[in-house]
């Protein structure tokens, strides 16, 4: 008579375990779906960097006859893309030899779309702004930036334009930082992925 009465108790047991976890799996879902989707590839700055609590050291090169660079892939979405992310820093008076853009992906927001990279967050596009010269910008206030690969052979950072300059010259060791941004009008994107390569020799005039 006993094992009769615990038999359904013990089924009752499990069926509130598994009415449990399910009902964890869909607030853990529901979550999920709240937050902002980031691509694997994507810009990110440390939040001490954000809040200026935080300096992002010049990159290095330690082999001084070669060619350096610095790649970044920028998406439509990345965390804080709209107000200007530092994501790298020049060397100070380094000679910026060419700055290629692959757009993978068009960036598509209604009215305008603004692909720049700058030397401050304020601006965020001293060395490749928004403009019509297709050799000196990325994106020139269209409705879309298209696929397609960009050599800027006259983006206003070649050279030592920007890195030697003192007005820029704000990080470590007198380095440039770069700042990469996104900014639209219209209806949001939902698409839109560039890499940009920049392109650089060390200051080695010994």
């Amino acid at each position: 008579m006993l094992r009769r009465l615990f038999l359904p108790l013990n089924l009752m047991r499990e069926n509130m375990k598994t009415s449990f976890k399910h009902a964890l799996a869909g607030i853990a879902a529901a979550f999920m779906a709240l937050a902002p989707i980031v691509p694997a590839s994507a810009i990110t700055e440390d939040p001490q960097v954000f809040n200026g609590g935080k300096l992002i050291p010049p990159r290095e090169c330690s082999a001084t006859q070669n060619l350096c660079y610095i790649r970044a892939t920028v998406n439509y979405n990345d965390p804080n893309i709209a107000n200007g992310v530092w994501f790298a820093t020049l060397p100070k008076n380094a000679y910026v030899l060419a700055i290629d853009v692959d757009v993978t992906t068009a960036f598509n927001a209604a009215t305008t779309n603004l692909l720049t990279i700058g030397a401050t967050k304020a601006n965020a596009n001293e060395i490749v702004a928004d403009c019509s010269t297709a050799t000196a910008c990325v994106s020139n206030h269209t409705t879309t930036i298209a696929t397609g690969l960009s050599h800027l052979t006259t983006a206003a950072g070649l050279a030592v334009a920007i890195t030697g300059s003192a007005t820029y010259q704000t990080a470590q060791n007198g380095g440039t930082p770069v700042y990469a941004k996104f900014a639209q009008t219209g209806t949001a994107a939902t698409t839109g992925q560039a890499i940009f390569v920049i392109t650089y020799t060390m200051n080695n005039d010994q």
